[in-house]
């Protein structure tokens, strides 16, 4: 969280006002020290920003998570330890499965991971992954049928989509994703579509025009 000062004492801001303007006038107007300092807070930032998403999931990690990392793994791409929201089955049997949640980057942003038999199962998110700018249209919408791939369906819209759910092993006949896309229409307008196998099961949509 960050935290704001305010100071009272104009006397101190007056200290202050002074020296720099001494200092302006011993550099001979020079601003190269300006400069330099500039770019000395400009690095202290983003230093702070880098400091600030340690711990914490963000897109680029949520990317580099695959299905079937250990617990372990997982929490050292994301730097920390995971909130157990779900726990089911005997610890040490292939039946055990824990739900894990982990701090987010972003604002109203969420993002779950499951393992089973201490391999991941599957990794869901809202909000985390948010990068792609394609928009989906209704008629677009409705060129698109069950049974087609993803790559038919991407054609279609015109790029890809934003990765919400990831289950199962990659290759397999269950493995299955979600992707979902920004939508033209009413505001929040958008689409999702569910792949089993590389094959469309499910689409929907909301307030697409």
């Amino acid at each position: 969280m960050k935290k704001f000062f305010k100071f009272g004492c104009l006397g101190i801001i007056g200290i202050i006002v002074l020296i720099v303007v001494v200092a302006i006038f011993a550099s001979g107007g020079d601003d190269s020290q300006e400069k330099n300092t500039s770019k000395t807070e400009e690095t202290d930032n983003n230093k702070t920003k880098e400091t600030a998403k340690e711990g914490v999931l963000t897109e680029e990690k949520f990317n580099k998570i695959k299905n079937g990392m250990t617990y372990d793994e997982v929490k050292e791409i994301i730097g920390s330890e995971g909130t157990v929201i779900s726990e089911s089955g005997e610890k040490g049997t292939d039946l055990h499965t824990v739900m894990y949640e982990w701090e987010t980057d972003g604002l109203f942003s969420a993002a779950n991971f499951m393992f089973q038999g201490g391999k991941l199962t599957n990794k869901s998110q809202m909000g985390v992954s948010d990068s792609s700018d394609v928009t989906v249209t209704l008629d677009k919408f409705n060129e698109i049928s069950n049974g087609m791939t993803y790559e038919e369906v991407v054609e279609i819209i015109g790029g890809e989509g934003n990765l919400l759910s990831e289950t199962g092993e990659k290759g397999t006949d269950f493995y299955t994703v979600i992707y979902e896309y920004k939508g033209e229409g009413d505001p929040g307008a958008n689409a999702n579509f569910t792949f089993q196998d590389n094959k469309l099961q499910n689409k929907a949509q909301f307030g697409l025009k």
